[in-house]
C-alpha cells in the first residue's frame, strides 16, 4: 500500500511542477465514503485556464467496476454543470484515473476510455477517464476530447512503468535505493506546499506589490492638463488638438499633445480607470521606461491612424489605453502560461467590449483605437519583457516604423475631403 500512496503522490507531483494543477486538501463526502475501504484516498487536482478548470482525478479502482465507472462519470458530469456556474468559468471537464493494482485487460482499458461524454452546446462540460493497469504497468489509452488537452499523460505513464518495473524487481529480490516512507498526510502537507508555490510563482510574473510610478505620473499630468484646458478651452485646444490639416503643415506635436486632452469629465473618467486597472498592470510587467515609451509609441500610432482615415478633429487617452491591452497581448506571447492563467480572460473580453462599444457609440474616433492597440503591441514586441528572451526585437521595431511611415504617408498624400 506504502507504493501506491507514493505513487499517487508522485502523479500529483508531476501534474502540479509540470501542467500547474492545485491539489485540493479535501474530496468530497460521497468520494471519501466510496474510498475509505481502500486505506488510500483518492486526490483531486484542479488547473484554470483562459475561461476553462480542468480537474484530475487520482482514484484507487481495485474495487470498482466498468459499470460502476460509467455511473460515476455521470455523476460527475451532472456536478460539473452546476461547479461551473459556481466557478465563474464557461468550461469545465474532468479527467479521472482509475487506478488498479490487479491485472486488467486491454480491452477492460479499452472499454474505460470509452466511457464518460460531453454535454452543453459546443461541449462546455465533460467527465471522462483513463484505466491504469499497475499489475502490467499499463496507461490506458488516453479520452478524446478537450478534459485530456495539455496534460502531460505521458509523463504519468512512465512513473506508472517505474513502478511496474519496481515491483517486479521486488519480487526477484533484485535490491533498490530505498525511499524514505511517508504519511499521506505527509504527502497531502507537501502537495500543498507545492501547489501553493506554483501559484505565486505563475502570479509573480505580474509583479503584484510593485509600485506604478509611471501610471500616476500620466495619471495626474493628463488631470492637470483637462483641469487647465476647462478654464482656457481655447488656448490649449488650438495648440495641442490633433488637427489632420494643422498636423499637414508642420505641427507634428499634435500626434502626442491630443493624447492629454479630454472631452468632459466622463471621457476623462472612462480613460483614465482603463489606465488605472490596466495600466498597472503593464508597467508591473514591462517595467517604467519600457511602459512610457509604449503608452506614447501607442499614442502617437493611434494618431497618425486618425490623421490618415479620419477627417475629423481628435483628442484623447483611448489610443495610448488601447495600447496598453496591445501591450498586454504582446505579453501573452512571452509568457502564453501565465497570461492564459491570470490576465488572459480579461484583457480579451474588455478588448472586445471596448471596440464593440466604439464602433456602436457615435464620435468615437475607431481609427485611434486600432491604431493604438496596433502600436502598442509592436512597441512591446520590439522592447521585451525584462529578463526574458526576445529574438524578434528588431523586426517587430521595423513593422512599427512601417506602420507609422505608411500611415503617415497616406495622411500625407490622401487626405479626406
Amino acid at each position: 500500500m506504502a507504493r501506491q500512496t507514493s505513487l499517487l503522490y508522485q502523479m500529483a507531483q508531476k501534474l502540479i511542477e509540470h501542467d500547474d494543477f492545485s491539489i485540493l486538501p479535501q474530496v468530497s463526502q460521497a468520494e471519501q465514503e466510496t474510498f475509505a475501504d481502500s486505506g488510500i484516498r483518492p486526490l483531486v487536482l484542479v488547473r484554470r485556464k483562459w475561461n476553462t478548470a480542468q480537474v484530475v482525478r487520482l482514484l484507487p479502482a481495485d474495487r470498482i467496476g466498468t459499470g460502476q465507472i460509467e455511473q460515476m462519470l455521470v455523476q460527475e458530469a451532472l456536478y460539473l454543470r452546476q461547479a461551473k456556474r459556481q466557478n465563474g468559468v464557461r468550461k469545465m471537464y474532468s479527467l479521472t484515473l482509475f487506478i488498479f493494482t490487479h491485472w486488467r485487460s486491454d480491452d477492460n482499458l479499452n472499454a474505460i476510455a470509452r466511457t464518460g461524454a460531453y454535454a452543453g452546446m459546443g461541449k462546455t462540460t465533460g467527465a471522462v477517464a483513463v484505466g491504469v493497469d499497475l499489475a502490467r504497468g499499463v496507461f490506458g489509452p488516453a479520452p478524446w476530447g478537450p478534459a485530456a488537452e495539455d496534460i502531460n499523460l505521458a509523463g504519468l505513464a512512465e512513473l506508472v512503468k517505474q513502478y511496474a518495473e519496481a515491483e517486479e524487481n521486488a519480487a526477484q529480490g533484485v535490491e533498490e535505493p530505498e525511499q524514505p516512507l511517508r504519511t499521506q498526510d505527509e504527502w497531502m502537507e507537501q502537495m500543498l506546499v507545492l501547489s501553493q508555490a506554483k501559484r505565486e510563482e505563475v502570479a509573480e510574473t505580474l509583479k503584484p506589490n510593485q509600485k506604478t510610478p509611471a501610471v500616476t505620473t500620466i495619471l495626474v499630468l493628463t488631470i492637470l492638463v483637462w483641469l487647465f484646458g476647462v478654464q482656457f478651452p481655447e488656448t490649449v485646444l488650438g495648440a495641442f488638438l490633433l488637427i489632420p490639416e494643422a498636423v499637414r503643415i508642420g505641427e507634428w506635436w499634435r500626434l502626442l499633445t491630443s493624447v492629454f486632452l479630454h472631452y468632459d469629465l466622463t471621457h476623462i473618467m472612462f480613460n483614465m480607470v482603463t489606465l488605472y486597472f490596466f495600466g498597472r498592470i503593464a508597467e508591473r510587467i514591462f517595467g517604467m521606461p519600457r511602459f512610457f515609451v509604449i503608452y506614447v509609441l501607442a499614442g502617437i500610432a493611434g494618431s497618425l491612424l486618425s490623421v490618415a482615415f479620419s477627417p475629423h478633429n481628435s483628442l484623447g487617452a483611448s489610443g495610448a489605453v488601447f495600447g496598453l491591452f496591445g501591450a498586454l497581448l504582446a505579453f501573452g506571447q512571452f509568457n502564453r502560461k501565465a497570461f492564459a492563467m491570470t490576465i488572459g480572460t480579461s484583457v480579451y473580453a474588455l478588448l472586445a467590449i471596448n471596440l464593440i462599444f466604439g464602433f456602436i457609440m457615435p464620435n468615437v474616433n475607431n481609427f485611434a483605437h486600432i491604431g493604438g492597440l496596433i502600436g502598442g503591441f509592436l512597441t512591446a514586441m520590439a522592447l521585451g519583457v525584462p529578463n526574458t528572451p526576445n529574438t524578434k526585437r528588431w523586426l517587430f521595431a521595423l513593422l512599427y516604423a512601417a506602420f507609422a511611415a505608411l500611415a503617415l504617408w497616406i495622411g500625407l498624400t490622401t487626405p479626406f475631403r
